[in-house]
């Protein structure tokens, strides 16, 4: 039997909960050993107390954990302004990285983060677990066969409240930039709700690790809260082979709707969302097909990254098909000099 992967934990605390929960519950413990966390803030974890009693250090800082420790997988769940540091630091020291969504806050992270993985020969995923998931690379597959002709117009649109906790919860939520000057341009669109921005380039990339190029992008920004960034946002993305992709995220709304897509193609139509908990695609010709929920086994990228960590299987989301959504994110932030 081989020997367990090991595995570091960056941040530990809101989203990265959901990899401490995986790991120690969802896998058997004899593939694979947490062999460290990184968090300064890990007393605010629930499972604190399991971690101590399973001898698993804490440690404030990546360098400190690299002082002590290897390892062949690290998970960064941090800030946006953190997450092209940590990886860069991770790939570094010879650690396969799963970083969170987004990329990163700017063009030039991403620019970075592509170079130290060149430079390490590991891998990179970006953790947008609509990409991962099945219902997802069916889609695509069948999207980059042709079976749906040529696409024409995606629309997407998620509304999901965010109350004053919300944007209370730290230093950088909603901010442009963190209390140390570092860009986070934390919004709906780079935040929250960037899956779905995301899975709209992704599906008509045109390989299984690529996004669709962008050629131009329109934007609305409105602000409602106390913030020096926008929460929310009408986009108008047109791709360079002259797809429309139209994209509406908010948080300043009082009931919570969507994920909900349409994405229109020249032999037929996909949804999701609203009355419908799966996707589902109609044909011209009066076929139909049920790819399932995108929203199911989220846990999917962290296996398939520990998969790959073993060589046994492609990263199918990195820095590859990720820039594109920070490209458009950033080209909404330009268009818009001042936000109402």
């Amino acid at each position: 039997m081989s020997e367990p992967l090991s595995i570091g934990l960056v941040a530990i605390g809101g989203y990265g909960s959901f990899y401490v929960k995986a790991l120690l519950d969802g896998v058997p413990p004899e593939e694979h050993r947490i062999v460290g966390i990184v968090d300064p803030m890990a007393e605010r974890s629930p499972r604190l107390n399991e971690i101590k009693q399973r001898g698993i250090p804490i440690y404030d800082t990546l360098t400190e954990f690299y002082t002590h420790h290897s390892a062949d997988l690290i998970t960064v769940a941090s800030p946006i302004h953190l997450h092209c540091p940590q990886t860069c630091e991770a790939l570094a020291n010879g650690s396969n990285v799963l970083c969170e969504k987004p990329l990163g806050a700017t063009i030039q992270e991403a620019t970075a983060m592509i170079k130290a993985r060149d430079a390490a020969s590991k891998f990179v995923a970006i953790g947008y677990q609509w990409s991962f998931c099945a219902a997802i690379q069916a889609l695509k597959e069948d999207i980059r066969a042709g079976r749906f002709g040529r696409p024409l117009r995606l629309k997407t649109i998620v509304l999901w409240p965010r109350r004053d906790s919300y944007y209370a919860r730290n230093t950088w939520a909603g901010a442009l930039r963190n209390g140390r000057g570092n860009w986070v341009l934390d919004s709906p669109v780079n935040n929250a709700t960037a899956h779905y921005l995301h899975n709209m380039l992704y599906v008509i990339g045109d390989a299984v690790d690529r996004s669709a190029r962008i050629a131009s992008v329109q934007a609305e920004l409105y602000r409602a809260n106390p913030i020096t960034n926008y929460d929310t946002g009408v986009a108008r993305i047109i791709t360079d082979a002259g797809v429309e992709l139209l994209y509406t995220a908010s948080h300043a709304v009082k009931d919570q709707h969507g994920p909900e897509f349409l994405f229109e193609f020249e032999a037929g139509t996909v949804r999701f969302g609203g009355p419908l908990k799966t996707v589902q695609a109609e044909f011209d010709d009066g076929t139909a097909r049920d790819y399932g929920d995108p929203q199911a086994a989220g846990e999917t990228k962290l296996w398939d990254c520990m998969r790959a960590a073993r060589g046994k299987k492609q990263i199918v989301c990195g820095p590859g098909a990720a820039p594109a959504e920070t490209l458009c994110m950033i080209a909404m932030q330009e268009s818009v000099p001042k936000i109402n």
